[in-house]
């Protein structure tokens, strides 16, 4: 007995082989098919489609337990490498994913991984990173032989470097400048030992010999540059205007500025400074008045430059005024007689101690400086070296020996650490332009970065930074 065939059956069998095709032909490509769905990626110009993936990431650390104690140590080693995960497939005669026949993609990528060496990974999310090496690569048939299964295992790659120590050349300086002032106060008690006792003549010498230092040193506080410089912290752009040479400082540029600091606070704190500056003017004759008491006539001088240097909010206006500190030369002792003699080797001595402790203060204010190019710092070298050197002359003709060695060794700190600040920062180069442009769009065309714009006013100084000059001097990079 044969069963009716419901033709309603029959279609709903037909329709449903046709959809099952439909399925297999989206299975294996078309624009509605898997491949369209996965996210892409290449590592060394080889594409692959990825499915899914995962990133490891974090850092090392050694753990030390210890007994009778509920808690460990947990010792940071630094950051855990990152690693990369990602599963997907090499598929045939895509258009996205890559094409040519599968098997050529696989060996193509069994090479490459093989081979060794660090490439560009493209990641879907994570986006382009070069030095990536492939830890592991698994390969796996799939999809009826249209498309390759792959896993990869990918990590970034470093230099061979180990860790190395590396000597500060501006702790250096702050060590040499130390050694420079204990060396200066042990050549004047040997210098002046004897001549102390001569009488009370050759200790007013010292007493006027201090009392001229104050003087040259508060007529340099006191002048116009460092007035204006008072205020060259100020939060703006007022570095062309009131600033020094000091890059990072002039020009509001200093991150300790302070956005609510008006100029009213930079001047009421310089004259506070200059307050101090008289205050241990007023030690320093003191101290002067005993010169046999030498620990104490060099913590008065050491504290008197010190105070002098704190006047200057610019680092470069504080080399300035350290620098003509450096250079006091009072004049000769007109005294005839033994006891002439014995004051012009007092006036010497002493003021051979104030010279050397301002070099020595000129070392530690030097550390502070940032140079804005390597000509910058290779005047600011050069002038500190010929001070330097001056003095050196001066305390080998005497016999300073301990002075002469200090200084030497300061010098060489000094040099060195100047030249490693402007080892890495540009050359000044000369620019010229046809007509006069804003200083915003000469710092686009120059650096092609909008925000160098302030240091480029600084250097230029125009008039006006909508009308900068056609030919100037600037950073070459």
């Amino acid at each position: 007995m044969s069963t009716p065939i419901n033709a309603l059956s029959v279609a709903g069998s037909i329709g449903g082989v046709a959809q099952s095709v439909g399925n297999l032909a989206n299975l294996l490509g078309g624009s509605s098919g898997w491949d369209y769905r996965l996210a892409r990626a290449s590592y060394g110009d080889i594409p692959f489609a990825v499915d899914s993936g995962h990133s490891v990431a974090g850092r090392r650390y050694a753990i030390h337990e210890y007994p009778f104690r509920d808690v460990g140590w947990v010792e940071d080693l630094g950051k855990l490498p990152s690693r990369w995960e990602l599963d997907g497939y090499l598929v045939e005669d895509s258009l996205i994913y890559g094409g040519g026949p599968v098997k050529q993609q696989r060996d193509a990528m069994y090479a490459l991984v093989t081979a060794g060496g660090a490439h560009t990974l493209v990641h879907p999310s994570f986006g382009s990173m070069p030095d990536i090496v492939c830890l592991k690569a698994e390969f796996s048939d799939d999809r009826a032989g249209r498309a390759i299964g792959v896993q990869f295992t990918f990590m970034k790659a470093g230099l061979r470097a180990y860790p190395a120590s590396d000597t500060s050349t501006g702790d250096q300086s702050l060590n040499a400048a130390s050694l420079t002032g204990i060396a200066a106060l042990k050549d004047f008690v040997r210098t002046t030992a004897t001549k102390i006792a001569i009488g009370a003549a050759v200790v007013q010498q010292a007493i006027s010999t201090a009392v001229g230092w104050y003087q040259f040193a508060v007529a340099l506080v006191n002048d116009g540059k460092r007035i204006i410089g008072s205020v060259s912290t100020l939060f703006g752009n007022f570095g062309r205007l009131f600033g020094g040479a000091n890059s990072g400082y002039a020009g509001g540029a200093n991150p300790q500025a302070s956005r609510t600091t008006t100029a009213n606070d930079l001047l009421s704190a310089a004259s506070a400074a200059r307050e101090t500056v008289a205050v241990a003017g007023v030690a320093l004759q003191e101290a002067a008045a005993n010169p046999a008491d030498s620990e104490a006539l060099g913590a008065a001088v050491q504290t008197f430059v010190e105070a002098v240097a704190a006047t200057a909010n610019d680092p470069a206006d504080a080399v300035r005024i350290i620098s003509e500190l450096a250079q006091f030369n009072p004049g000769p002792v007109l005294t005839p007689g033994p006891f002439g003699a014995a004051m012009q080797g007092m006036e010497d001595a002493t003021s051979a101690l104030f010279r050397r402790y301002a070099l020595a203060q000129l070392a530690v204010t030097l550390t502070s400086y940032q140079p804005s190019s390597q000509d910058d710092a290779d005047a600011v070298m050069t002038a500190a070296a010929s001070l330097f050197d001056a003095e050196i002359s001066i305390a080998g003709d005497a016999g300073d020996d301990e002075s002469y060695q200090a200084l030497r060794q300061t010098r060489q700190a000094v040099v060195a650490d100047m030249a490693a600040r402007g080892a890495d920062l540009s050359v000044i180069a000369n620019f010229s332009f046809q007509a006069s442009l804003p200083s915003l769009a000469l710092a686009n065309r120059i650096y092609r970065d909008a925000a160098r714009e302030p240091g480029l006013v600084q250097q230029i100084d125009p008039r006006h930074p909508a009308f900068c000059p056609t030919a100037f001097k600037a950073l070459a990079a």
